[in-house]
């Protein structure tokens, strides 16, 4: 994929590169790095700044194609959990479950609940934001084409 990239793109994505593999492997300091590989520390601050606006974008995608498939998994997996607090509560002639035991199941049972009240209402919030989100840098695109 380098190969199509300018000379210079193809230099800062290498340089780029050995950054983030530097900053992952634990503490090292901007100014370690610009002697390391030779350069500017203000060539490796805007790389770092760059790095993590990448990152933030990452997460950003990462989130909004994720977020409800996770909400869906939760959900049905607390379902589950509220089915088999059902199941303990109604096995009242089985001699190893006493009425402490079914008790408990049935507050399960009530915690779950609120946790998929909690998850829909702020599944719903959160879905919204990230609309509005996208919304906002659509409009900062376009005003950025008009500017120019």
């Amino acid at each position: 994929m380098a190969k199509n990239l300018p000379n210079s793109q193809v230099v800062i994505r290498e340089r780029r590169e050995k950054i983030w593999a530097l900053l992952t492997r634990g503490n090292i300091k901007s100014y370690e790095i610009a002697k390391k590989l030779n350069v500017s520390p203000p060539t490796i601050a805007r790389d770092i700044k760059f790095l993590t606006a990448d990152s933030q974008n990452y997460l950003n995608d990462l989130a909004r194609k994720t977020l409800p498939f996770m909400y869906q998994i939760s959900i049905e997996g607390i379902r589950d959990i509220i089915r088999e607090c059902w199941a303990i509560y109604q096995r009242e002639n089985d001699e190893n479950i006493n009425m402490c035991q079914r008790i408990s199941a049935l507050k399960l049972a009530k915690e779950c609940n609120e946790a998929i009240f909690k998850l829909i209402e702020e599944g719903a919030s959160v879905m919204y934001l990230k609309q509005l989100q996208e919304k906002l840098a659509q409009v900062e695109l376009m005003q950025g084409r008009v500017s120019t």
